[in-house]
């Protein structure tokens, strides 16, 4: 592991870059954590141009779910955050039954959701 610490204005240009090559601005999270406190965050919000244009049930939920489960490592659940990240892997990269691009032909928020339940359930058996 890595850490780079830079200002905002450079952080925000690394991170952009970094989140296109692992996936896109979608699929990244983001861990802020203190000596007292910790916050766990999609990389770039929660996709305002997307609901001003009708599309927001189309919206990635990866960059959240992600931040959710480093947030679960970080409270002592690493064996949970494991079988999640593992179920994104294949949901995202080597199944990919189920495609969400952000665009209304495409798979909505719900559908992908409930094809990563369904993965996660496969391998918490």
């Amino acid at each position: 592991m890595e850490v780079f610490v830079l200002p905002n204005l450079y952080g925000d240009i690394v991170t952009d870059v970094a989140a296109e090559h692992q996936g896109g601005l979608g699929t990244a999270s983001s861990s802020n954590i203190g000596n007292k406190y910790a916050l766990f965050e999609a990389i770039h919000g929660t996709a305002p141009y997307l609901m001003s244009h009708g599309r927001g049930h189309h919206a990635d939920p990866c960059s959240l779910i992600r931040a959710m489960g480093e947030m679960m490592a970080h409270i002592g659940y690493g064996d949970k955050k494991k079988i999640l990240t593992d179920a994104l892997d294949i949901c995202t990269v080597t199944e990919r039954k189920v495609v969400l691009t952000t665009f209304v032909e495409d798979a909505s928020t719900a559908e992908f959701t409930d094809y990563l339940l369904e993965t996660i359930q496969k391998l918490e058996k």
